[in-house]
């Protein structure tokens, strides 16, 4: 079983950033293309084949006499290179090339096994290379003959004019730099894998926050109400889920007041916040969503109400009526309180006496109070509402914050002592949702209750 998770984050990785895997093995091979047709200048080979033999009488040839002509074969193989047959070769033709550079562009190597010499030459221009070949083979039978005193090599080919280029091997280039891009995408596909310190696995997550996730919402597409518009989706069954872990959170003492937070403006925790408003209400309690983020207000947008009044306008005025500033959210047992006017100075407001006040208010009320506050992170205003609430839900957008600003945000609500029940993680990829559900918080002893009672989850 750990295997096949194993190979499935695997797969989960390589799915994550296939562009990457397809984009650069064939950025490789275009790359190659181009270099190898426009960059590197073509050579073409021309060869001339030599027979060597020792002199011997035609009618008695021995099998000696086939070994010696074949070491004869390498030996002259290694002459033909020689300065002395370089030098005869280029006092034979007017070439603009000196011996060095004309010795670089012959190779002579014996076929194995025989008596025959292939004597190649190479050049950019194919009739070069075909009155190189020549001429240096011309110039080794000459010397030969003084150097053996001995005439014995033969021409059986001589060299033609080349049909094609043997370099650049455009075919070979390609598919090498394909396979190297290939190579180099997978690895730089898991070094990013490895480099990524965002927070995805919530069994991860639990182990390096020693919180339990008891929430893990998928990717929901379209409405941002979907746990209204489209209750039997897979994040409106997560709302549910999440729903209940809350409700059995702490059984001694029910949450009543719950904050949303999250640890960076990217987490989508007003999104969260509207839909646990939306499925707590859908179970017949009475909810009441109150827009605590001051800065950046956004259940009014979210719900289509107006922003004014709201909170801001019942803490500064006292003689307020509540009901001013309920707005009907359009869905049973739902009410919702925008934030108001954005105020010069939130945090102070939202610790304001005025504040705890509302706050009672509120819980004499309703069943349940929804605060949506500002991240941990950016702003103390999240501290402070701690302070009023039962509990603390932390909402982390998958791949979207990285430990050390979860890391910092639980820290600053330890430093209040907030009572965090829980991580939720939002976003998740589809193919991951099977984390959903009770596996990570079932038997686990984090936050139980004075008489050791744990987290129910998943009932639902």
């Amino acid at each position: 079983m750990e295997q096949e998770l194993d190979l499935l984050a695997l797969w989960q990785v390589i799915a994550k950033r296939w562009k990457l895997i397809v984009l650069i093995p064939l950025a490789a091979a275009v790359i190659s293309i181009l270099y190898s047709s426009y960059m590197i200048t073509p050579l073409y080979k021309s060869s001339t084949t030599l027979l060597v033999m020792r002199p011997t009488d035609a009618r008695d040839i021995y099998w000696q006499d086939l070994h010696v002509s074949r070491q004869l074969a390498e030996t002259y193989s290694d002459i033909v290179l020689s300065r002395r047959v370089m030098t005869a070769a280029v006092a034979k033709e007017d070439w603009p090339y000196e011996i060095d550079e004309l010795a670089a562009m012959i190779t002579a190597e014996g076929v194995r096994d025989t008596e025959i010499i292939k004597l190649s030459a190479t050049n950019p221009h194919p009739e070069v290379a075909r009155d190189v070949a020549n001429v240096v083979a011309a110039a080794f039978k000459e010397e030969i003959i003084e150097i053996m005193n001995v005439e014995n090599v033969s021409t059986l080919d001589e060299a033609v004019a080349p049909g094609g280029p043997v370099s650049p091997r455009i075919h070979l280039n390609v598919a090498v730099a394909f396979v190297v891009g290939l190579m180099g995408a997978f690895g730089l596909v898991f070094l990013l894998e490895y480099l990524d310190r965002t927070v995805k696995d919530p069994a991860e997550a639990q182990a390096i926050f020693n919180l339990p996730v008891i929430g893990t919402i998928p990717m929901a597409d379209g409405d941002s109400l979907f746990a209204s518009s489209n209750p039997r989706s897979p994040p409106a069954e997560a709302l549910r889920t999440l729903r209940t872990n809350i409700q059995y959170s702490s059984v001694d003492r029910p949450i009543k007041r719950l904050l949303v937070t999250a640890a960076n403006p990217q987490c989508g925790k007003s999104t969260v916040a509207a839909n646990l408003g939306l499925t707590l209400a859908g179970s017949g309690g009475s909810v009441l969503l109150v827009d605590a983020d001051l800065r950046r207000p956004t259940q009014h947008e979210i719900f289509g109400i107006e922003s004014e009044p709201g909170l801001t306008s019942l803490i500064v005025k006292d003689e307020l009526d509540l009901g001013a500033v309920m707005h009907r959210s359009g869905h049973d047992n739902l009410t919702i309180i925008p934030s108001g006017p954005v105020p010069p100075y939130p945090s102070e407001m939202l610790a304001s006496l005025r504040m705890y006040e509302l706050v009672k208010s509120f819980t004499d009320h309703f069943d349940y109070v929804i605060f949506d506050s500002p991240p941990v992170v950016a702003v103390t205003d999240a501290a402070v509402l701690s302070r009023v609430a039962d509990g603390t839900l932390l909402v982390i957008g998958y791949g979207k914050v990285n430990r050390e600003e979860v890391s910092g945000a639980l820290e600053q609500m330890s430093n209040v002592q907030a009572n965090m029940i829980g991580l939720v993680i939002n976003g998740m990829p589809h193919s991951k949702t099977y984390y959903n559900g009770y596996s990570y918080y079932y038997g686990s002893d984090r936050n139980m209750d004075s008489k050791g009672k744990s987290f129910f989850a998943g009932l639902f």
